[in-house]
């Protein structure tokens, strides 16, 4: 079973408007969570079930299960801005409020669907990460890491604690995020592409203070201060996971599986040795990655398209000169690790097609030191909906084997910097934030 969490709801679908002008989008709508799942299309005899929904939480973007079965989400209500007048490209958001929260989320009966939810933590910034320790949590919010604790068990962080602060606030889709275990007890990030000059007790005394990070990903011990804090080989956008191995993958919109190959530790001894990317693309990149959407491109897309064919740009990647087809936006990269489905799903690779209302699957194969990869769908996808507001971005491994899947439910989720101004006046890049 792929377990849905807070899915929701499903849009008219838009027709291609006669001409470019942008007064002539039509809207969409949302279906309510009792209808949205009607509008999906999934392989394999697998099922889906609703688990959670508005107004339980809102917006998730990444979760975690402790020890009891409750479920900790992690609600990015501040994408993709708070304040419009911040929106130009490449400036950073540094006046925009910080409205995300940690959702806790509780199965009273233990029937497999969530009855009620507290409110564990509120007033973060463009959160996106998270790992249960002990009695709380650590939550990647950028600028800051965050130790949130509930001592009392109450369900309300009573102790908050930032531990490191400086990553930059930029780029909205670029920010560190996708906190996880790894088999040396310590928690690993995606550290995105924004960079930054970090500070806090997460840093080891011995550290020079800020700490200078640019395209690398992260890891920190639990234990502290300080965590001893360490920049790790990476760098790309939404995604986070290993293999039972050890072995650490990311995804990087349409670079959907890469793996990190050399250790950024062993890479740094020799300053003078320059060896390329230490990531290896297992799977083909967008451009060659056909996908396989049941839902119609959104008009705003259509059009978008239409005008950067018209550039004649050679340059430009065909994702983006074709509004349907290839995949553009792939997030949440996970290694199914659990025991409930077939064994032979075990360590394929699930990833999201956010823009395309999808979820891919790719199998793993050993190539020497790193893997290859190639779609197992053929001509369709593992998971799709006809609903443009179905916005799948993560995947968290429940306690029972099986996977829920995060679904932000927007109606437009790509990022603003990547949108003409004239398709932009005409969208509500806000609408939704009450869903998920």
């Amino acid at each position: 079973m792929l377990t849905l969490l807070l899915f929701t709801l499903t849009a008219i679908h838009p027709q291609p408007p006669e001409s470019s002008t942008p007064s002539l989008l039509p809207a969409s709508q949302p279906l309510e969570p009792d209808q949205a799942l009607h509008s999906f299309r999934l392989q394999q005899q697998f099922t889906m079930q609703l688990v959670a929904a508005e107004p339980l939480t809102t917006d998730p973007v990444a979760a975690a299960f402790d020890e009891d079965g409750r479920l900790f989400v992690v609600e990015m209500n501040d994408y993709p801005y708070t304040d419009k007048s911040t929106d130009p490209p490449n400036r950073e958001r540094t006046t925009d409020l910080p409205i995300g929260k940690i959702r806790l989320l509780f199965d009273d009966n233990d029937d497999g669907v969530f009855d009620r939810s507290t409110i564990f933590a509120r007033d973060l910034s463009w959160p996106t990460g998270i790992v249960v320790w002990k009695d709380g949590i650590f939550v990647a919010a950028t600028p800051d890491l965050w130790w949130l604790q509930d001592a009392d068990h109450d369900g309300i962080a009573e102790t908050r604690q930032r531990i490191l602060t400086g990553f930059r606030k930029l780029n909205v889709q670029a920010v560190a995020n996708n906190l996880l275990w790894t088999l040396d007890h310590q928690i690993c990030g995606a550290g995105g592409t924004n960079g930054g000059l970090l500070s806090g007790t997460a840093l080891d005394p011995h550290t020079p203070t800020p700490l200078s990070m640019s395209r690398h990903d992260f890891r920190f011990s639990p234990l502290g201060p300080p965590h001893h804090f360490q920049l790790l080989s990476g760098g790309a956008r939404f995604g986070n996971t290993t293999d039972d191995w050890g072995n650490r993958f990311i995804c990087n919109i349409r670079n959907p599986i890469q793996h990190v190959l050399l250790p950024l530790e062993h890479l740094s001894r020799n300053p003078h040795f320059n060896p390329g990317s230490p990531l290896h693309d297992v799977a083909a990149s967008g451009d060659q990655l056909p996908v396989f959407r049941t839902s119609p491109p959104e008009a705003w897309r259509i059009i978008n398209a239409a005008r950067l064919t018209g550039q004649g740009d050679p340059r430009m990647p065909r994702s983006e000169k074709n509004a349907a087809g290839y995949l553009t936006s792939a997030c949440g990269v996970t290694v199914y690790r659990g025991d409930a489905w077939p064994p032979e799903f075990r360590s394929q690779v699930l990833l999201s097609d956010v823009a395309a209302n999808l979820v891919h699957r790719q199998q793993l194969t050993p190539a020497g030191p790193t893997f290859t990869s190639h779609r197992l769908d053929q001509n369709c996808e593992f998971v799709t909906s006809t609903d443009n507001w179905f916005r799948p971005v993560n995947f968290v491994h429940a306690p029972d084997g099986t996977l829920n899947l995060l679904d932000m439910y927007r109606e437009t989720i790509d990022h603003p910097w990547s949108m003409p101004d004239a398709l932009k006046g005409m969208l509500d890049l806000e609408r939704g934030r009450d869903r998920g």
